[in-house]
């Protein structure tokens, strides 16, 4: 290793480190001491991670309120960035919220922040072809049983008893921030990309069933099966057909094959 790369590495330690170290390769000036220039690059550094953290999760921000702050510290404290880019930083933060303490108390915090990252996510997936309903007109009668749908790579479903879908709309639309409700049941929430806009709502327990069953590469004949759980066996098959269109007008669907 070169004496540049040596110093770059200690330097990197110096930034990363819980307490700044003396390092004699920096000097200081007129304009700063050795210790303030390495302060302005930690400082600098823990700055950018914050602010990238803050536009991960603007919903998680409008329900901590106050508490934001000290919650992205502890988390860039106690997770500093493994990645080179500056993005992929947050992915643990709902797992600390989850985890550590005092957050795990105010369990709608790691809810939120999975809706926040899911979204986050969603947009930055790789774009995919979506199916629409003219490309189903060739499929023959007799082979609908077969159908198999294979839905977008990048669609989520997150369950919370939590009203987090308020709050990341609120915070999209810079509203106030709405009063926090808890559900005797989880909602089910479907998080998916169309075009160049994330989308997200709730899903009701049918169609959650057989959109399960369709990102398990389950046949159509499957999907009405499952449906014969909510509804009556006559309405089975209306009702498919019906979410079917739903999920091609929504671009939730990449393509087809038969069994």
């Amino acid at each position: 290793m070169s004496n540049l790369q040596t110093l770059q590495q200690r330097l990197l330690q110096a930034v990363l480190a819980d307490r700044a170290p003396r390092l004699r390769d920096l000097c200081g000036d007129n304009s700063a001491d050795t210790t303030s220039r390495l302060a302005i690059y930690r400082n600098g550094y823990r700055i950018r991670l914050r602010d990238a953290l803050g536009t991960e999760y603007p919903g998680l921000g409008l329900m901590a309120g106050r508490r934001f702050g000290h919650l992205l510290e502890s988390y860039i404290e106690t997770h500093p960035s493994g990645h080179y880019n500056i993005r992929w930083h947050g992915a643990g933060l709902a797992a600390f919220l989850e985890y550590g303490l005092p957050w795990r108390d105010k369990p709608e915090l790691a809810d939120m922040a999975r809706l926040d990252w899911a979204i986050s996510t969603a947009f930055d997936a790789t774009d995919e072809p979506t199916l629409s309903a003219t490309a189903l007109v060739d499929v023959p009668a007799e082979s609908w049983a077969a159908l198999r749908l294979r839905s977008q790579s990048h669609l989520q479903i997150l369950a919370s008893p939590y009203n987090v879908d308020a709050f990341r709309r609120a915070a999209d639309g810079n509203k106030q921030r709405p009063r926090l409700r808890h559900y005797d049941k989880p909602r089910y929430l479907l998080v998916w990309r169309q075009l160049l806009t994330v989308r997200y709502r709730l899903v009701e327990a049918d169609e959650l069933s057989a959109l399960t069953g369709a990102t398990q590469h389950e046949t159509f004949a499957q999907l009405c099966e499952r449906l014969t759980e909510h509804h009556d066996p006559s309405n089975a098959l209306p009702r498919m057909a019906a979410l079917l269109r739903q999920w091609l007008d929504d671009g939730l669907i990449s393509g087809w094959e038969l069994a």
